[in-house]
């Protein structure tokens, strides 16, 4: 072959492989890298052909590089990498969408309780008489309180849709225990109430009768008692009042708060019951806890209202020289007993408590003022969760008015007090159930003991006068605090303490 024959075969060689390096470079994926393999594999086959054929080297180069590049590479990255992502956030989400299921209803008894009504007991000690012949002073008409109240909620719908029917069981002044129990079982097994409402002083086998033998709801108005009533009420037990625990365990520390401890000789005057008893262990404690103890301790043999045996308490006082005496002992003895102490010289410091409700408006006139000599009582501290009204409230206001506006009756704030205050705790009473009827009925659409039990302790913020306090299912004793109150010769009253009240632990 001469050298023009090989030059023209160079020249054609050359020209094939321009071909093909163009067809790759025009074809290729800068982002894909195997777009450029099908290239070398199809460079060499001009070699093996005849110089003259290059066309069958352009057009299978191009499509390999081409269908790879453009079509297979896209789907395999997209979707396995959005839908395991998105299948875990989507499987949660319907379940809360099935969340309309109906709350479980609480198993409860149904006694009292019908869809159309919720019957209720009022369980009071009787002293009309007494206040008529100005012994006691005027709480107005009590059973006319309750059903004003009761018939201004159904006419508004009712509690939890339920009419309120009230029915009454008095028994008589310093009623025994035995009495009032005998108008417990009237309430429970003849009238088959739901709740049963005590209205001032009751004794706890009275309360237990309800709640604990006859298995019922029971609520008081007032009245101290041992924690130990309300465990063994089985959270039936609810109370305007605070447990004896509460109120005297706080009773050293308020004290010596206004130096009525420090260098004193101190002494306890009881009555030789369950209750009293509770409480001077509570006391004794509470004053170990805080560095003090007490020189004697007499239990006065008591029974009701009354006690025995005042003088010789009042013996060993002054033998130990007691300069400083805590009294648990009812308003009458406690009268006596400082009435005759003052006569043979012998004036401690008195320390009272809301146990026995000494430290109230209507125990002072009804006690103290009507003693042989009132300025003996001057002096006095009472430890208080705040029965006793420091001033006219805005609930116990309110409810005056519509009590006014109903019956056309007034009391004055100052000169009907008792009678005043007990439209307010009326009031409050028929409010409380039909807010724990209510949350009843919302909550469960039904309406029984357990369901009752738990609307009443939703009731997490409770008011009446100077009381504030709160229910929970841990606390069935609504105060939350206690204060220190002096009995003033300026006006034969209570006077709170400027900076005395303490908050207690909950």
């Amino acid at each position: 072959m001469n050298r023009t024959k090989w030059r023209h075969l160079v020249f054609v060689l050359i020209a094939v492989i321009a071909l093909v390096a163009a067809s790759c470079s025009s074809s290729e994926d800068p982002d894909d890298a195997p777009a450029a393999e099908p290239a070398p594999t199809s460079a060499p086959a001009p070699a093996e052909e005849p110089a003259d054929e290059p066309e069958p080297a352009d057009e299978p180069a191009p499509e390999p590089a081409d269908e790879p590049a453009d079509e297979p590479a896209p789907e395999p990255a997209d979707e396995p990498a959005d839908e395991p992502a998105d299948e875990p956030t989507d499987e949660p989400e319907p379940e809360p969408t099935a969340a309309p299921t109906p709350i479980p209803v609480p198993e409860g008894s149904t006694v009292g309780i019908t869809d159309d009504s919720i019957k209720i007991a009022i369980l009071r000690s009787d002293s009309k008489s007494l206040e008529e012949a100005g012994i006691l002073p005027d709480t107005g008409d009590i059973p006319r309180n309750y059903e004003v109240f009761a018939e201004q909620v159904n006419d508004r719908g009712g509690a939890g849709g339920r009419n309120i029917e009230i029915v009454f069981h008095p028994y008589p002044p310093g009623a025994s225990a035995t009495d009032q129990q005998a108008a417990c079982i009237a309430a429970t097994e003849d009238d088959q109430v739901a709740i049963v409402h005590f209205v001032g002083g009751v004794t706890a086998e009275t309360v237990l009768c309800a709640t604990e033998g006859h298995e019922r709801l029971a609520y008081m108005l007032s009245g101290i008692l041992p924690q130990e009533i309300y465990d063994r009420s089985n959270g039936r037990l609810f109370s305007q009042a605070m447990t004896t625990e509460r109120l005297v365990g706080a009773w050293p520390a308020v004290a010596e708060a206004q130096g009525l401890l420090e260098g004193r000789t101190l002494g306890l005057m009881r009555g030789d019951i369950g209750e009293h008893e509770v409480a001077a262990g509570v006391l004794r404690a509470a004053l170990a806890d805080a560095g003090y103890e007490l020189a004697d301790e007499v239990a006065l043999p008591c029974q009701g209202t009354t006690c025995s045996q005042v003088d010789i308490g009042l013996e060993r006082m002054q033998a130990a020289d007691v300069d400083t005496l805590f009294s648990l002992v009812p308003p009458s003895p406690f009268g006596i007993a400082v009435y005759l102490g003052a006569q043979a010289d012998f004036r401690p410091q008195w320390l009272v408590s809301d146990i026995e409700n000494l430290v109230f408006a209507s125990v002072a006139q009804a006690v103290f003022q009507r003693n042989p000599d009132p300025t003996v009582f001057y002096g006095l501290y009472g430890l208080s969760y705040g029965l006793d009204r420091l001033s006219p409230d805005d609930h116990t206001i309110e409810c005056n008015a519509v009590f006014t506006e109903v019956t056309g009756i007034s009391y004055d704030p100052e000169e009907n007090e008792d009678a005043w205050s007990a439209v307010g705790s009326t009031c409050l009473f028929i409010k409380n159930l039909e807010a724990a009827a209510n949350w009843s009925q919302e909550t469960y659409g039904t309406v029984n003991q357990a369901t009752l039990i738990q609307g009443f302790e939703s009731l997490t913020d409770y008011r009446l006068g100077d009381i504030t306090g709160s229910w929970s299912p841990t606390k069935h004793d609504a105060p939350d605090a206690v204060t220190l109150k002096e009995y003033r010769a300026d006006c034969a009253c209570w006077v709170e303490i400027d900076g005395a009240r303490m908050m207690l632990d909950q």
